[in-house]
């Protein structure tokens, strides 16, 4: 059984990095202007567009998915999910 520690673990949604920025065609001479503070808002600009209402909906189909994909390589019985929007 999962403790209350365990429940509250979380997992990276979103990460970003002068690394990535290079891997999707930007220059290193500009990616070099990039200080941790505008990483940082880049970050935080792409979260408040992308974790939104139509998040929660997106997290609840992939978290079915993936739970269905569990069942059917364990042979489960069980209901994906037991809340009324199943």
């Amino acid at each position: 059984m999962m403790d209350l520690l365990d429940w509250s673990k979380t997992s990276p949604v979103l990460t970003i990095s002068r690394l990535y920025l290079n891997s999707i065609g930007f220059p290193m001479e500009k990616i070099n202007q990039l200080t941790d503070e505008d990483m940082q808002r880049i970050a935080d600009i792409l979260q408040a567009q992308r974790f939104d209402s139509e998040f929660d909906e997106e997290v609840k189909f992939t978290a079915r998915i993936v739970l269905a994909e569990k069942e059917m390589h364990h042979g489960s019985k069980e209901p994906v999910c037991q809340d009324r929007d199943a």
